[in-house]
């Protein structure tokens, strides 16, 4: 509200500022006044220059010392001495959340005329010289709202260089972006480009010595004007332009004269004809061959130095003072006045366009000077469209360095604002632009002013801000609102003294307080004692009193009967404070009485006693059974260690807000009410702060029966202390809360409520709101241990109230008010007993599941409401999964403890026949391992029996895992938990209709990509395919197809035995009235699954799995084996589409391939069988694996109607081939139709003893032994190298044997079968002589 010099920043430790810039330790401690520094428009970079080095400072919040420091970022050498330093802020390319600067360019001027271009990390972008003397300024002024352009001005002796802001920023962003590649090793050389740059240099002619200049800008001369100057200039008859030139005006300070208006004609003068002729036939001659025109191309060097256009200035008038010399020169943001410091130690103010001298300021010997625009809003930057509309006013602002001090000034009056002593020896800093650079597109929403218009820098290195309200410029110097600021400004700080005479302390600031006569100042009087931590509330109540004093007994106006009530609000909060903390307020009666005669409070009152002072005082206790009931649960939180989880969120002790201000700031001053309230923007901090200080201030008053007095004579709200009591417990720590703290909440309710008639006034059949009330705020409270305890002292003050009822109908013993209590209070011992067990945690001993994450939910009755009725459910799932707990172990934990209910110790006799009683045995060691998990779980079977039926939890435990495998797919023993947990769900509706949720909502998506990717390949895809397509490797895509194959197979069995079992009723406890359907609930309304949608699903899964398994070659598989749309099948199983017939029998045109398929996967099969080393003379084998193999392969051929004949045929096919006979021999057996292998199994024979024969030793013995028949067909078949090289003829005979031996069961044989008969005889009988003769 006033006037100050606020610090902004420091600059840490100076000293080390000083070593980066290689200044030594003895120098001067003034130092830094001597270096050109420059504060970027956001203020978050500082540019330090001495000598040849340079000095950047970033910004930064340091939490140690609350306040901004500027840290070095970068320091560094330059390649010559610093004249001059401007660090601007570059506008981003796109809006951003942020609107700060994309990056920042220091513009640094060198004493030899060159000009750098630096990025905010000393990285140089364009080096130009553009004089060969130094450079003394350089600055850049966008205007009054930062819509000027963001041309750079850049002053030497004798000229001044304008460098064009499109061109320059544009050039800089792209050596910018280049240097950024040449770093990143993209490009090896770093070349600028800078011809595009606009550069015009205005040469000062008419003026003898320059000192400062400063650009003011475009003049814009009305026609009036105009014509006047030329006929003042040249007379009746000279030759005038229609048009008015535009002219840019600069005004130079220094010698004759001291202060120059110099000119510059904008577009240039009309060049002479010639020159114009001369510049077309270039043109010509530029467009022609390099032969015709005579010019050697190759020769003509290209310029990348900018082009610089130089123009004389023309000084039309000037201030002329032979003996003042000016030594600097300031424009304001508007650009209507400009501060000329001068050599006589004056400061003159100019009407730029008059050119009138307005004002002159003497003292001002070597000072700098500053304006600040000041715009009559709130924020700093208003909103650029409404701009226009706003007020504002201009100051100056004079620091004399030689004083140390500082000079406001009001330009529209002159007057002074405010003089402040400051440092000696600093520098003021002077921003004038906002963030340049910026893109044609791109728009300010706000007003692009610098950040700090005008900024002071100590020579230790700290940065100081103006802070000038905008009311100073509304009122003159002896306005009675001056006086009063100043006055506020005197009592603040004299405040900030500490004085050791209280009693004089008080009387100063009372006296000075009674000073202020202006209304609103009264208020923020208030406000600032009261923010101060050690003002006593005596002193403000003391003021109030002067203040109230001060209104007139006659009609007063709505400004003040709002400051009334403001005033009758502090001082009734304050009589509450003071009253609760034992203190008499004596000194506060008159004021109390004189309020309320005055604003008629006693009128409206709302409060009153529901019990005569004389009444006895009643026992206060909690009920016996609430007792018990909290007696148990207070040992079960000590026993699961809940109160080191439950604690109070704020630890009081840890901190001081026991004071008035905080007091004070969370009730609402403003406005007539009532009685005082709580602000309903109050942090949660905030009132468990004001809970915790008011009730242990409440427990230590000397009479507690004073207590309603206290709240009636102070029109507080009952209902706002009471709620302050339910969070002053609810943030209690458990150790502190005894039978004899209860007891005594029992009393403060009891007193608290009895100021008001709603909550006293019981009736037996009828509920109060105002207990209801009290009774929602409970359910709201985050801890249900802490709001029960609340609830229990709350059922115990209703019925003290009943009791004093004299109502006469009241013959039930249970009223309503007292059985609602009792219901909240088992509902919340019913969730007490659950967050208590759900902290519990232990590794869980045995075979276990994956481990899930548990998160610490904040479990109270309005969690458990909102989420709904399989909320208990869903909460103990998480729980058992976060210990890896498996189905079969609540299963048997269940089974337990029904036996235990039935006061059975162990099963009986004939409880072997029951088909419960292996599982129960095979499985017991899982809960007998882990008592201490099994006996919480048992704890909250118990309290919620029907919320923790064994199917609801397992079934919610699969619901979880489902969504843990959909985070991290990759984890497929998820998946594999999925299916465990299913198939020991019982309820076959429940299980069916859960697996039909998981499959359209977690796993159908994947399974449809994956089927997918495998029919494009053909095969099982590779690792970076898997990942691109799926998002996992090819192995754990394996391990998918094969649980989603388990997964299918498990569904289509329990949608054929769901039939025949009948629905059964959800229920839950009577918790919730209506809620949102529970997952178990949902599973049960799921339709019946469609079951040829669902088997052919199940098809398909079977077809990619044991292709993907065995690596097999099969080209679009879902196209080759299937003729049904396999898109209508994937979305038919979810019901997202409409259904049709379909035809389970395949078509003929699909037989072919699936027998061809099948054969893959038989010989693949085979293919895992391995010989088992034994000193046995028969070979033995390792088949487990193809047995269980053909199993599947069995299952799929029998849903494709595939005969069981045909599988057999080719499995002895497969065996036999590869040598695996004995295995072959058996499954001959089996086979019904023999005669159909007999052409395969001649045709291996036959190639057996090819090999035979080519490994002999004795070959031409061998080839005599045989019959030439045999040796001519033998001769005719070539050699196939699958067959083993060194076969078993003694075994071929017995599987030939064998195979005779099926052939001869039936009664006839075809011709052809008669043939190869008499052929596995010729081969067997040549076997037996080979083998004879050992060849």
């Amino acid at each position: 509200m006033t006037c100050e010099v606020e610090q902004i920043a420091d600059c840490g430790d100076i000293s080390s500022i000083a070593r980066a810039l290689y200044i030594p330790e003895k120098e001067d401690t003034n130092w830094l006044s001597q270096c050109s520094v420059s504060l970027s428009s956001c203020g978050s970079l500082v540019a330090i220059g001495y000598k040849n080095r340079l000095c950047l400072l970033a910004t930064q919040w340091i939490s140690s010392t609350d306040s901004n420091t500027f840290l070095i970022v970068w320091s560094g050498t330059l390649p010559a001495d610093i004249a001059a330093i401007l660090a601007l802020s570059i506008c981003p390319s796109q809006h951003s959340s942020q609107n700060g600067p994309d990056w920042f360019c220091i513009i640094v001027g060198f004493k030899n005329g060159s000009v750098g271009f630096y990025t905010n990390t000393g990285h140089l972008l364009l080096l130009e010289k553009l004089e060969d003397k130094p450079v003394m300024k350089i600055s850049c002024h966008t205007g009054t709202y930062g819509t000027l352009p963001d041309d750079i001005h850049i002053l030497f002796q004798n000229c001044e260089c304008i460098i064009t802001g499109t061109s320059l920023f544009q050039t800089l962003k792209n050596a910018k972006a280049q240097l950024a590649r040449v770093q990143a090793g993209i490009l090896n050389d770093y070349t600028i480009e800078s011809r595009n740059i606009n550069i015009r240099k205005w040469t000062f002619t008419e003026q003898e010595i320059i000192n400062d200049a400063a650009v003011v800008g475009l003049e814009l001369k009305n026609t009036y004007d105009h014509l006047l100057a030329a006929s003042t200039y040249g007379g009746y008859d000279t030759w005038y332009r229609s048009i008015p030139p535009v002219n840019s005006l600069i005004l130079g300070a220094g010698i004759k004269p001291y202060l120059g208006f110099h000119y510059a004609l904008e577009g240039g003068t009309t060049p002479p004809l010639q020159d114009v002729a001369r510049a077309v036939a270039n043109k010509i001659k530029s467009a022609l061959p390099g032969w015709l025109g005579g010019a050697n191309a190759e020769n003509t060097p290209a310029s990348t130095e900018p082009l610089v256009r130089t123009e004389p200035l023309s000084m039309r008038n000037g201030l002329y003072d032979v003996q003042r010399q000016g030594t600097s020169v300031v424009v304001s943001p508007d650009r209507r006045l400009a501060a000329v410091v001068d050599s006589f130690g004056r400061v003159s103010v100019l009407d730029i366009k008059r050119g009138h001298l307005i004002r002159l300021f003497k003292g001002c010997r070597d000072v700098q000077c500053a304006f600040v625009q000041i715009f009559d809003v709130d924020n700093k930057k208003p909103q650029l469209s409404v701009v226009k509309e706003i007020r504002r006013a201009v100051f100056l602002i004079i620091y004399n360095p030689r004083k140390g001090l500082i000079d406001i000034r009001l330009m529209q009056r002159g007057n002074r604002v405010a003089v402040f002593t400051a440092t000696k020896n600093g520098q003021l800093l002077y921003n004038t632009c906002g963030l340049v650079g910026a893109e044609k597109n791109y728009t300010h929403k706000k007003l692009n002013l610098p950040e700090f218009q005008c900024v002071l820098i100590d020579p230790d290195g700290k940065l100081k801000r103006f802070n000038i309200p905008f009311f100073y410029a509304l009122d003159g110097e002896h306005s009675q609102r001056s006086k009063d600021l100043h006055t506020l400004r005197e009592l603040r700080d004299y405040i900030k003294k500490t004085s050791s005479d209280y009693e004089y302390y008080q009387d100063e600031i009372v006296k000075r307080a009674t000073e202020l006569k202006t209304m609103e100042l009264k208020k923020h009087c208030l406000e600032m004692l009261i923010r101060n931590y050690e003002i006593d509330p005596k002193i403000v109540i003391s003021c109030v009193v002067s203040f109230w004093n001060s209104f007139s007994d006659q009609g007063t106006s709505g400004k003040e009967e709002e400051m009334k009530y403001y005033f009758a609000n502090l001082t009734f909060l304050t009589l509450f404070y003071r009253r609760i903390h034992n203190e008499i307020p004596d000194d506060m009666e008159e004021l109390v009485s004189n309020i309320n005669n005055t604003l008629s409070v006693q009128e409206n009152k709302v409060l009153s006693l529901s019990y005569g002072k004389e009444s006895p005082t009643p026992k206060f206790h909690l009920l016996e059974d609430d007792n018990c009931i909290l007696e148990k649960l207070l040992h079960l939180s000590q026993e699961n260690y809940y109160k080191e989880h439950q604690h109070a969120k704020v630890k009081f002790a840890d901190r001081n807000l026991s004071t008035f201000k905080e007091f004070v700031s969370c009730f609402i001053l403003e406005g007539k009410s009532k009685y005082i309230s709580l602000k309903p923007d109050s942090s949660a901090e905030k009132l468990n702060s004001l809970a915790s200080d008011t009730f242990k201030t409440i427990y230590k008053l000397n009479n507690l029966t004073k207590l309603s007095e206290i709240i009636i004579d102070s029109y507080f709200d009952p209902k706002e202390i009471l709620k302050l009591v339910i969070i002053h417990v609810n943030n209690m720590p458990l150790e502190e809360i005894s039978v004899e703290l209860i007891e005594k909440s029992i009393a403060v309710l009891y007193y608290i409520s009895s100021v008001s008639e709603e909550a006293t006034r019981m009736s037996y059949n009828e509920i109060s709101p105002w207990w209801q009330e009290v009774r929602d705020m409970l359910v709201d409270m985050p801890c249900p241990l802490r709001s029960m305890i609340v609830a229990m002292a709350c059922k115990g003050v209703g019925r003290l109230f009943e009791n004093n009822s004299s109502d006469e109908d009241a013959w039930e013993s249970l009223t309503k008010e007292n059985a609602k209590w009792g219901i909240l209070i088992g509902k919340l011992e019913d969730i007490s007993i659950l967050s208590i067990v759900l902290i519990f945690k232990e590794n869980f001993n045995g075979d276990i599941l994956p481990k899930l994450q548990f998160e610490d939910y904040n479990i109270n009755l309005k969690f458990i409401y909102t989420r709904g009725k399989g909320s208990v459910t869903e909460l103990i799932a998480k729980w058992l999964c976060s210990m890896g707990v498996p189905p079969e172990a609540i299963i048997v934990n269940e089974l337990i403890d029904k036996q235990t209910s039935l006061n059975r110790d162990r099963v009986e006799p004939d409880a072997d026949s029951s088909p419960i009683y292996p599982f129960l045995e095979n499985n017991r060691k899982l809960v007998d391992d882990n008592p201490r998990i099994f006996k919480w779980l048992s704890l909250l079977c118990r309290q919620f029996p029907l919320s923790t039926s064994t199917n609801y939890i397992i079934a919610n435990m699969s619901w979880e895992y489902a969504m843990a495998w959909q985070k991290n797919m990759q984890n497929t023993n998820a998946l594999k938990a999925i299916n465990s947990c299913l198939m020991n769900i019982s309820d076959f509706h429940l299980r069916l209709g859960l697996m039909s949720i998981i499959w359209s909502t977690y796993i159908k998506h994947i399974f449809e990509v994956t089927c997918r990717l495998v029919n494009k390949v053909g095969r099982l895809p590779k690792d970076p395919l898997c990942l691109q397509d799926v998002g996992f490797s090819n192995t754990n895509l394996l391990s998918f197809l094969e649980l989603t194959t388990v997964y299918l197979s498990n569904f289509l069995k329990c949608a054929s035995m769901s039939i025949s079992q009948e629905k059964q009723v959800v229920q839950f406890e009577k918790i919730w009235d209506d809620s949102v359907p529970s997952l178990v609930e949902v599973a049960q309304d799921i339709k019946n699954v469609n079951s040829d949608i669902l088997n052919l699903n199940y098809q398909i899964s079977c077809t990619i799995y044991y292709q993907c398994n065995f690596n097999l070659k099969f080209s679009k598989p879902l196209d080759t084996l299937y003729d049904i749309d396999y898109q209508y099948i994937f979305e038919a199983l979810t019901g997202n589409v409409v259904n049709r017939e379909i035809n389970m029998i395949a078509s003929e045109k699909i037989r072919n391939p699936r027998f061809k398929f099948i054969t893959k996967l038989i010989r693949a099969a085979i293919e895992t069988i391995t010989t088992i080393d034994s000193n046995s003379p028969f070979k033995e084998y390792n088949d487990e694996e193809c047995v269980q193999w053909i199993d599947k392969i069995s299952t799929l051929s029998d849903l494709w109607n595939i005969d069981v004949d045909f599988l057999r045929r080719q499995q002895v096919i497969g065996l036999y081939h590869l040598g695996y006979d004995s295995l072959a021999e058996n499954i001959i057996g089996l086979i019904n139709e023999p005669e159909l292998i007999m052409s395969p199994i001649l045709a291996i024979s036959t190639q057996r003893l090819k090999r035979s024969l080519e490994h002999s030793k004795n070959q031409p013995e061998w080839i005599v032994t045989v019959t030439p028949h045999l040796y001519k067909r033998l001769q005719n078949t070539a050699l196939d190298t699958s067959i083993p090289a060194h076969p078993s003829l003694s075994t071929t005979v017995s599987v030939l044997q064998k195979m005779l031996f099926q052939c001869d069961k039936k009664s006839t044989n075809s011709p052809s079968d008669l043939q190869n008969i008499k052929l596995a005889e010729l081969i067997i009988e040549n076997c037996e002589v080979l083998l004879k003769r050992k060849l």
